[in-house]
C-alpha cells in the first residue's frame, strides 16, 4: 500500500487496498464515502516521527491506521 499525493494537493490511498483492509468491498466504501460515513485522518509526525505520516480511517465500528515513510510506503498498519 502507498499513500501518494494527487493532483490537487490531496493524499490518496488506492480505495481498493483500504476496503480490504476494512472487511468490506471497495464499492460499498466509495457508497459510503459519498454518504459521508467514512472518516478520515490524515497527521503528519513531529518531533521523533518527522517524515512520518499517520493516516486513520473509519467506517461504523471498523478502523484502519497505517503509518507511512517520506517515500509514501506502508511502514506499520493497525485494524480495529
Amino acid at each position: 500500500m502507498r499513500l501518494t499525493m494527487g493532483h490537487l494537493g490531496d493524499w490518496i490511498v488506492d480505495p481498493r487496498e483500504l476496503a480490504e483492509r476494512l472487511g468490506v468491498s471497495d464499492t460499498y466504501l466509495k457508497r459510503s464515502e459519498r454518504r459521508g460515513l467514512v472518516d478520515s485522518r490524515i497527521k503528519a509526525g513531529e518531533g521523533e516521527a518527522e517524515g512520518l505520516t499517520r493516516v486513520t480511517v473509519r467506517l461504523h465500528d471498523k478502523g484502519w491506521r497505517g503509518l507511512f515513510d517520506c517515500r509514501g510506503l506502508l511502514i506499520s498498519e493497525e485494524r480495529w
